[in-house]
């Protein structure tokens, strides 16, 4: 490495020399028996390597511009990988000799060479080591000239780096995307054009139209799908717009379904709507499928659906390949919508169905703005030092390129040190001088690697070798920096290795060195990030594409992205490869005996990702047999094969993922001896819910260092011995056999769990003492335990209470669930609130026999109590709350359900406060209707969501309801006491659900629920029987005259049926502006008055409107004048046999018919009399089926809709005009 990456200090041989010495200074004076030849190498090895580390040190703080130091410093890291081998190969000898020789856990610790006595290595072991040894002492004899040669080049002291080092941080960056002025503008724009495409209907604008229009030519079907692109060079702020389109709730509401894809530089059409199959239908596998079977199937799952599907980082790669991606998304429903980022403008110009929304590079006074507000954000400094400092600020931010990202990067920088030192060594660093052609690196990147640490430049540089816009899991490369020994264990920190890279992580995203995807479901490295990534390793780093160059000589790390297989066949045999990852297509034939022959050759890999390949299937790919009508599924004939056999030669492995590959069986000799390994993913999904199993051999408890396993619960039962695999952090699920190997007693030495632990089949369990063995209460890393007894058991067992005693958890734990638990009391300590302190969720379920609940309500942390099926429960009382003066002092949800033997809920009298937090209640009482008492008066200062399901004779809720003012939810289902609901004092409700209460009554006006967002009532027959608009009403016969000041105006979504429709529910319900989804139930009205008929017309908003068991003859007229009606669906409409003669809505996207009479649909068939009604309707579906369309239509249906987004663009261009806005109508898009 001579060029730019050396300047950025990118080749980490600090690390690696650290490591080394410190596994070699094991072997010196310790307690093991090396022959005299073997401990002077190791001898001499810590003494030269010593003697570099302080040259190399010096080293990496200095830009360093010497070719002749770089080629040394590159020496000497290989050098020391070298011996890293050596020393890893003596290490898995040494564990293989007691694994082989005692096979007992307890005299092998996991990764120690402590209790090695005898060390006696073979003749290559020798050889090779001092081989090492003899390199190192060339290169050490330099050392003092280059020490000499790194003091002298320094070339400032501002150039002389300070590195931050890593903080604790939050575990989950969550912050909200925030926009700034311009970005905020095109998110507006987007989001009405995507709720309100229909407006523009002035004279004007029509001629205006109309005159584009003559200019445009037939562009296919391009008015159902729009394309509208976002242009920018790197870091302006593309991804967080689309991002903040994409999560919006309107946005999310709007479409059927939504898909984010990052597109990689190498993905071609293939690969891009294998991701949009893989997001829209997670339990398909479907890689072995040609192009043209995947665009079919794609086709068939999104039909007539109105998606948004996000392309992130498009390149000009695709163009060739747009219009079959078009061509299959195209008979989606109408209205939807692909949202594209790019850099590329012609690009965007080729496939945009409106011009591009281009995001240029920020004005200097709002970046001077946006980097402000993230360095100081709501901080509390003296006016002078906020001075001072925003002097030396400005003059960054002047170097920033107008680039937002640039100025997180540097915000973050700056924000870290507030003081001038800092800030003005940060101005005047040598990187905002550098000539443009000598770096392809921003400086502001630049600098923001140099401030880092070094672990996190090595962790992160790691990160090239994979594909630009990779979703990276968090966890994951974790496990592999651990793998690489990125991560070092120190004795006195109480983290573990992995809490370590966390941190780390969670440093870097907040560097921005990662960013969270757009769906939110992991994260992808911004394209400027990753470039620098790419250069600054490019000496240990390679990414194998179809058009690389040559791989270097000392390349470490390999990716692999052809199906090529001659690209493949030209790597050379390199044994010092140490990650090989495969990122091509999933089936080629022959690659499988290539990749073999190639990883035969490696003998020194240590993280190996075969996850992208697939092992041939024997069966068609999982989930496609319900595409038996669209393909041809008799080509899948192939024999079951598994993983590649050189894998079972790679001793040096720590991280290993097969997962998804389709491999059913590990055979014994697969990891005989990887020791070493301590990631094994080998998951195979079968389905959304399913997986496969993978038969694993009997050895695999010998992988004493084995710290992630990855797998399906049914393929990690079959472990035996599990207990062995001492370092283990995740253990899902745990089946308790009686069997040797898969007793409870198997759980004693796993104290690494962490996270949740579920065991099952506890009455396998013989004894208390048994039980203990297991050793919960040492395992302080787990945060959730659940517990499982056999459901099918009957009667009373006498052994539970004790096995449960023995089960106890470690007093960290916050989650704890007991199922079919058969004791008819709890165990002690389900009552010592010391040992429970930390717990916030409790969860017991068909514990049929229990007769007396534990105080939990004297648990200081409780914030969740779920109570299901516990059959013996005879009253909710003060057993539960306990002694303490508070009851469930931070408790803020409880669950109450088929309880059938509760008849009460009482009042304390023994506390001063009860249920202080309790926001959410639930009771389900659906068997026995047992329930007639609960203290609902006591939550009336928190509660704000109530849901009652089969409470029928639940008589205290009509004297308590009045008194819970704060309830923003009020759900009741299945109840017959007469109760009278006073709207007057539940003006705060935005969901109000209603079914089947045969005695409840409203008292007041439904209109004084002015925050009401979302209303159902079902099944109230005395609903409105003390309502002024009773259907008795005198003003029934009136007309209607909306006050548009007066109704629900931000009710949303509206269910009803006979229980408001028998009423003048135009009255009732008043003016409903906002109203998006309206469904009617069960009408017995045969026809709509005129006051109703005006009513409907006053929704404008309605997006979707369905009438279901109704007995009308005609529709509403008024619902032609409808401008935002998407959707209409007529579901068992018998007596209606004809549509509006005036018609329906001109921008109508979908009709269904289900069920209906036969004289409508055959009205509604193409040559029908209501045809020419809705011949310009995109989608109609009778009974299930898409009506085929006449050949001679397909031209001019949906000319309105996409005029409508015309004249929509045209108001905003009028709008932003003067301010460089280049959104317009395409030439060619407008049919």
């Amino acid at each position: 490495m001579t060029g730019i990456e050396l300047l950025v200090g990118g080749w980490f041989a600090s690390p690696v020399i650290k490591r080394v010495l410190e596994k070699a200074m094991k072997y010196v004076g310790g307690n093991y028996k090396l022959n005299k030849n073997t401990e002077e190498l190791i001898d001499t090895l810590t003494g030269k390597l010593a003697l570099c580390q302080e040259t190399v040190k010096v080293a990496e703080r200095r830009m360093i511009n010497s070719e002749h130091l770089a080629v040394w410093l590159n020496k000497l890291k290989r050098v020391v990988y070298d011996a890293e081998d050596v020393l890893d190969d003596m290490e898995t000898k040494s564990i293989k000799d007691q694994v082989e020789g005692k096979n007992k856990v307890r005299q092998y610790a996991s990764s120690s060479l402590c209790g090695i006595t005898n060390m006696i290595l073979p003749g290559d072991l020798s050889k090779r080591l001092k081989k090492v040894v003899d390199k190192l002492t060339k290169l050490s004899a330099e050392n003092q000239y280059f020490l000499n040669l790194v003091n002298t080049n320094i070339m400032d002291e501002s150039n002389d780096l300070e590195l931050s080092h890593p903080r604790e941080t939050r575990s989950r960056q969550s912050e909200e995307v925030k926009l700034y002025a311009r970005q905020q503008e095109y998110l507006d724009l987007i989001l009405d054009m995507i709720s309100h495409p229909e407006t523009g209907s002035s004279k004007k604008k029509e001629q205006e139209a109309e005159s584009s229009k003559k200019k445009e030519e037939n562009y296919n079907n391009r008015d159902l799908l729009f394309v509208i692109p976002i242009v920018g060079m790197g870091g302006v702020g593309k991804t967080a717009l689309a991002q903040a389109v994409y999560n919006k709730l309107e946005v999310q509401q709007t479409f059927e379904t939504n898909a984010w894809i990052s597109v990689s530089y190498n993905l071609n059409i293939k690969l891009v709507m294998l991701k949009l199959i893989k997001s829209l239908r997670p339990d398909l596998v479907l890689d072995l499928l040609t192009l043209e079977d995947i665009s079919k199937i794609l086709s068939f799952i999104i039909n007539g659906k109105r998606f948004l599907v996000v392309l992130d980082d498009m390149c000009e790669k695709i163009e060739n390949q747009w219009d079959d991606l078009y061509e299959t998304l195209s008979v989606c429903g109408p209205g939807s919508v692909v949202l594209i980022t790019t850099q590329n403008r012609a690009f965007a110009n080729r496939v945009g169905t409106f011009s591009p929304l281009v995001l240029d590079i920020l004005e200097p006074e709002i970046l001077w703005e946006l980097l402000k507000n993230i360095v100081f954000g709501n901080m509390d400094i003296s006016e002078e030092k906020r001075k001072n400092l925003e002097h030396i600020g400005k003059q960054i931010s002047d170097k920033l390129h107008g680039l937002p990202l640039a100025a997180k990067i540097i915000g973050k920088l700056l924000r870290d040190k507030i003081n001038e030192k800092n800030w003005r060594t940060i101005s005047r660093n040598e990187w905002w001088n550098m000539p443009e052609g000598r770096s392809q690196i921003l400086p502001s990147v630049a600098i923001g690697y140099q401030h880092l640490d070094l672990c996190l430049r090595q962790c992160f540089a790691y990160c090239s070798v994979f594909p630009r816009n990779s979703l990276i899991d968090k966890d994951r490369l974790v496990q592999m920096w651990i793998a690489q020994n990125f991560i070092h264990h120190n004795s006195n920190d109480v983290r573990k290795m992995e809490d370590i890279g966390r941190e780390w992580f969670d440093k870097l995203v907040e560097m921005s060195f990662f960013q969270l995807a757009g769906d939110y479901n992991g994260y992808v490295i911004p394209n400027l990030m990753h470039d620098l990534a790419v250069i600054v390793s490019s000496d240990d780093c390679f990414y194998l594409t179809d058009r690389s160059n040559e791989i270097r000589e000392g390349v470490r790390h390999l990716s692999v992205d052809t199906q090529n297989l001659n690209v493949l066949q030209q790597i050379p045999e390199r044994n010092h490869i140490r990650s090989f990852f495969y990122f091509g297509f999933p089936h080629v034939d022959g690659m499988l005996s290539t990749i073999n022959k190639i990883l035969c050759n490696m003998k020194s890999l240590r993280v190996l990702d075969l996850s992208y390949l697939h092992m041939d299937a024997k069966e068609p790919p999982k989930g496609i047999q319900n595409f038996q009508g669209v393909l041809d599924l008799s080509f899948f004939n192939f024999e079951t094969k598994e993983p590649p056999k050189a894998i079972q030669n790679l001793t040096h492995l720590r991280f290993l993922d097969l997962s998804s590959t389709g491999i059913a069986e590990l055979s014994h000799s697969f990891l005989n001896d990887h020791y070493h390994l301590q990631s094994l993913h080998i998951r195979q999904p079968k389905s959304t819910w399913e997986f496969q199993l993978v038969k694993l051999p009997r050895s695999i408890n010998k992988l004493i260092n084995l710290r992630h396993l990855n797998s399906d619960e049914d393929t990690i039962a079959q472990i035996s011995g599990i207990g062995q695999l001492v370092d283990l952090q995740e253990l899902d699920e745990y089946r308790v056999g009686e069997k040797e190997g898969h007793k409870i007693t198997e759980l004693k030495n796993l104290r690494e769990l962490s996270g949740c632990l579920a065991i099952r089949n506890c009455e396998n369990v013989r004894s208390k003492e048994e039980a203990e063995q297991a050793r919960l209460g040492d395992k302080e890393n787990l945060n959730s335990v659940k517990l499982y007894w056999g459901e099918e058991r009957r009667g009373s067992n006498i052994m539970d209470k004790e096995i449960l005693d023995g089960l106890k958890p470690h007093e960290g734990v916050t989650e704890l669930e007991i199922f079919f638990y058969k004791g008819i009391s709890f165990p002690d300590w389900m009552t010592d609130r010391s040992l429970l302190l930390n717990l916030q969720t409790i969860r017991l379920e068909s514990c049929t026999n229990l007769q007396a609940l534990p105080p939990l309500g004297q648990l200081p942390s409780l914030k969740c109590l779920e109570l299901f099926y516990l059959d013996s429960i005879k009253m909710i009382d003060h057993c539960l709350y306990g002694s303490n003066e508070c009851a469930f002092p931070a408790l803020t949800h409880f669950t109450c359900s088929f309880l059938k033997s509760c008849r009460e809920w009482t009042q304390p009298t023994n506390v001063s406060r009860f249920f202080p937090r309790l926001s959410t209640l639930e009771i389900v009482d659906n068997d026995n209707n047992a329930l007639s008492k609960v203290p609902f008066h006591c939550f009336s200062a928190s509660l704000t969501a109530l849901m009652l399901n089969g409470c029928y004779d639940l008589n205290s809720l009509a004297v308590s309801l009045h008194h819970l003012t704060l309830l923003n939810l009020l759900y009741i289902d299945d109840y017959i006491v007469s109760i009278s609901l006073n709207t007057n004092a539940l003006i705060l409700l935005e969901d109000l659900m209603l079914v089947r209460c045969t005695g409840l009554s409203i008292e007041g006006d439904l209109q004084s629920l002015t925050n009401l967002k979302r209303l159902e009532i079902r099944s109230c027959p005395k609903l409105m029987s003390n309502s002024k608009h009773d259907i008795t009403n005198k003003q029934k016969g009136k007309s209607l005259k909306v006050n548009q000041a007066k109704g629900l105006s931000s009710l949303s979504d509206l269910r009803m049926d006979q229980s408001l429709l028998y009423t003048a529910y135009h009255l009732i319900l008043g003016s409903l502006p906002s109203l998006r989804f309206l469904h009617c139930e069960g009408s017995e009205q045969w026809q709509f008055s005129m006051d109703q008929t005006l009513w409907f017309q006053e929704l404008t908003s309605l997006h979707e409107l369905t009438f279901s068991k109704c007995k009308f003859t005609r529709l509403p007229s008024s619902l032609v004048t409808l401008p935002s009606l998407r959707k209409v669906a007529l579901i068992e409409c018998p007596y209606l046999q004809s549509l509006p003669e005036n018609g329906m809505p001109a921008f109508l996207w979908e009709l269904a018919l289900d069920n209906c009479s036969q004289n409508l649909v055959r009205r509604c068939q193409p040559g029908g009399e209501d045809w020419p009604l809705i011949a310009h309707v995109p989608v109609i579906r009778i009974d299930g089926k898409v009506i085929e369309r006449p050949q001679n239509s397909a031209g001019t249906s949906y000319v309105s809709f996409q005029q409508s987004f015309y004249l929509k663009f045209l108001t905003y261009q009028k709008r932003f005009s003067g301010r460089n806005f280049s959104f317009q109508v395409r030439p060619g898009h407008i049919a």
